[in-house]
């Protein structure tokens, strides 16, 4: 009997040591998930907010808030040639929240230290500041920080009173883990405020899908309907093929056809492609990444190259060799590799034109004393045409592809596409050497300005007329404004 009361007596005692565990793990699991929402220490306030008005320059608004302009732009995450849009709506940082161009030294900092706090990379750093390496920076001493973000990045994140992991995914709509590695977080770590966070790009510079190996012929089956396109299933067409010659997703087709999920299409449905404003040819095969072929207008160096892999990633050798015929026409000491995401849209514009050559007239620009920054300088533009092809119609494509900045001039022999965070067009009727005439009623983009180079003689007229190439068309003026 006693037997038996021991043994109830230490069961007793398990089962509460138990639920003491479980009740403690409980309380830790909280708390780690209280800090990763948390991110930021401190009581979250409420950031005071701005509209641009009419006539405001950055200037005016940092002192109306008692700041810097350079706190102003960095903690919004507005480089210096970027526009000050009416209307745009403005997040202030509190005094002495964010630093701005200026970076003092503190005790215990080091080059990497600095650099990845903001944002930016170790060797840019160092060449902003004439710093060889192996230098050491020492307390006090006043540091430049570069604008440009590390790897080429399109856009960063000052983090702000109140931020975590979760809050700024949810704000740029990428994945937390992404977030989280490209920055080299874990999901609880307590974020800096003042901190620059790199924003991956969450399209096509990640896997995609592998393709179908054969390239095969493209054929119009559509028909121009209220709200989009009617398109008529063809043999071997996929929802991804058909979305993808749309520029759209098979999500949006599936949604507006009210189809499942999981549904096959199949030859001879008719389905909505919501949107679509003209019918385009739709492959009736897959297509594999093909060799594209490529060439320089100013050198006529050429090269054949296989862009993708089969997993949908941009291959190194060739994304190398691409942006060395993209180069600068002067020697430089490296090669600025151009950026994925504009690789990816080559792609896209050699599906779109099988077999045609795609010429380039100019890629990366080294900046001048004195010269707005540019996405040339940048490695993310490109001015090109397609052989065989029309401006207009190359223009009337890549305008329609997802956060692209295209410039279409009519009267000059090329088109122009660059990366972005916002998709931006304009068309400027200028010819070679004169000043900018925009089509009226739009807008000058701010980029545009920053691209501006009339330094090279205008070009004679193109015998093929308006919009057409010619394969040994002379290179014209880079007169691209975006």
């Amino acid at each position: 009997m006693s037997g038996t009361a021991g043994e109830l007596s230490v069961s007793r005692d398990k089962k509460e040591f138990s639920g003491e565990r479980f009740a403690k793990n409980i309380i830790f699991y909280l708390f780690v998930f209280i800090v990763s929402l948390n991110g930021t220490t401190g009581l979250t306030a409420k950031l005071k907010q701005y509209t641009i008005k009419k006539g405001d320059t950055p200037a005016q608004v940092a002192k109306r808030f008692r700041i810097t302009t350079e706190e102003l732009l960095r903690f919004n995450n507005i480089k210096p040639g970027d526009g000050f849009r009416i209307g745009r709506q403005l997040s202030i940082p509190r005094p002495g929240e964010v630093t701005g161009t200026q970076y003092t030294v503190k005790n215990g900092d080091s080059v990497a230290k600095i650099a990845d706090f903001h944002g930016v990379s170790q060797k840019d750093l160092r060449a902003v500041n004439g710093l060889k390496p192996g230098d050491f920076v020492r307390a006090g001493q006043v540091l430049s920080i570069p604008y440009e973000l590390r790897g080429g990045a399109l856009q960063g994140h000052v983090v702000r009173q109140g931020d975590s992991l979760v809050s700024i995914a949810k704000k740029h709509r990428v994945s937390i883990k992404m977030l989280a590695v490209t920055n080299k977080l874990s999901p609880g770590d307590r974020l800096q405020i003042g901190r620059t966070l790199i924003i991956p790009e969450d399209d096509e510079d990640v896997d995609k899908p592998r393709r179908p190996a054969k390239v095969s012929k493209l054929a119009k089956t559509g028909k121009k309907v209220a709200g989009g396109v009617m398109h008529e299933v063809q043999p071997g067409q996929s929802l991804w093929i058909i979305a993808r010659a749309y520029n759209t997703t098979g999500e949006r087709i599936i949604q507006a056809n009210g189809m499942e999920p999981q549904t096959s299409i199949r030859v001879g449905q008719q389905i909505l492609i919501p949107g679509a404003k003209e019918v385009v040819p739709v492959r009736l095969k897959g297509f594999a990444s093909q060799k594209i072929r490529f060439v320089s207008i100013w050198n006529d160096a050429r090269v054949h190259l296989r862009l993708m892999n089969k997993r949908g990633r941009v291959i190194p050798h060739s994304r190398r060799q691409l942006s060395k015929l993209a180069g600068s026409k002067f020697k430089t000491r490296r090669t600025k590799l151009l950026h994925p995401r504009l690789i990816h849209m080559l792609q896209r514009v050699a599906e779109r034109f099988p077999g045609h050559t795609i010429e380039i007239v100019s890629g990366y620009r080294p900046r001048r004393r004195g010269q707005r920054v540019s996405k040339h300088n940048q490695g993310k533009a490109l001015d090109f045409r397609v052989r065989g092809v029309s401006n207009t119609e190359l223009y009337n494509y890549i305008k329609n592809l997802p956060r692209v900045g295209a410039g279409y001039y009519p009267n000059s022999v090329f088109v122009h596409m660059d990366v972005r965070t916002r998709k931006t067009t304009w068309t400027d009727y200028s010819g070679p050497g004169e000043a900018a005439q925009y089509e009226r009623g739009a807008p000058a983009d701010p980029e545009a300005a920053a691209d501006a180079e009339k330094s090279a003689p205008p070009p004679p007229p193109n015998p093929l007329g308006q919009g057409a190439v010619a394969a040994d068309a002379p290179e014209p003026v880079d007169g691209d404004r975006p």
